[in-house]
């Protein structure tokens, strides 16, 4: 299996590099320029998405915290240094941090969030798993993380948000439907027959 992630990972970093990826795929890996948009779209699902949007963007924030937290909880536990560390000739095209490199916690978190998304909106699910294979696949290009890092990111992200989203179907359950209660309001209470 190890031999494999090498072989990947050699092929992806070295063997597989462009002139193109390496200009896109240093943006692409880095979350900085997307926060603001994201923080956009958040504000905007606060204050027009109604409910839902409300909903989703609660559990998002949540959902990025206790991805980020277990994805750290797995790296702890596993302590696999980054290949950019104990490689030779990686093609390093943005900073090599000294933090573990398995699960990507970048893959964990994208991965988390668009399912989430997708389960919520669902004709914005190929857009949102594109973009979390995109990022995903840029964290080995970049000479950061092993497929496997990634591929173990994105198991994470899937079980955070699996859990989340079965618990978002349990809170909107439990919460009460302003349109029920505005109809039944309007009925008035059953009479006896």
């Amino acid at each position: 299996m190890a031999d494999l992630d090498l072989f990947l990972f050699r092929a992806i970093n070295r063997d597989l590099s462009n002139v193109l990826f390496d200009l896109l795929m240093p943006v692409i890996t880095d979350p900085g320029p997307f926060l603001v948009p994201f923080a956009g779209a958040g504000i905007g699902l606060l204050v027009w998405g109604g409910r839902k949007g409300r909903l989703a963007v609660v559990t998002a924030l949540v959902l990025l915290f206790v991805s980020n937290s277990a994805s750290e909880l797995v790296k702890v536990w596993i302590q696999r240094p980054r290949p950019c560390e104990v490689l030779e000739a990686v093609r390093l095209l943005v900073g090599c941090t000294h933090s573990l490199s398995f699960p990507s916690s970048h893959a964990a978190n994208i991965t988390a969030q668009a399912l989430l998304f997708a389960y919520l909106y669902r004709p914005l699910a190929f857009p949102l798993f594109l973009v979390a294979a995109l990022v995903g696949y840029s964290r080995v290009y970049v000479g950061v993380h092993y497929p496997a890092d990634v591929a173990g990111g994105v198991l994470v992200g899937l079980i955070s948000a699996a859990v989340f989203i079965r618990l978002a179907r349990e809170v909107e359950r439990r919460l009460p439907s302003y349109e029920r209660r505005d109809v039944s309001e309007v009925r008035g209470p059953k009479s006896e027959v």
